[in-house]
């Protein structure tokens, strides 16, 4: 069964477009939950570059 901690871990790989770090240390990720058959992410851009958003939904689902 996942985690939080798994789902954060599985988010450090997803680096924001245009920089070496990811999510997790930008702390983008206000909530990471997960229940028998769903896992719940909300990532909380700072940024209004909408395209950054476009890019990291789906690089967030495949890493989850």
């Amino acid at each position: 069964m996942l985690t939080q901690d798994t789902i954060l871990n599985a988010l450090k790989t997803v680096k924001y477009p245009g920089y070496s770090r990811d999510v997790v240390s930008f702390g983008l990720v206000k909530e990471a939950t997960c229940s028998q058959d769903a896992v719940t992410v909300l990532l909380q851009l700072t940024s209004a570059n909408a395209q950054a958003g476009k890019n990291l939904r789906p690089r967030s689902n495949a890493a989850v």
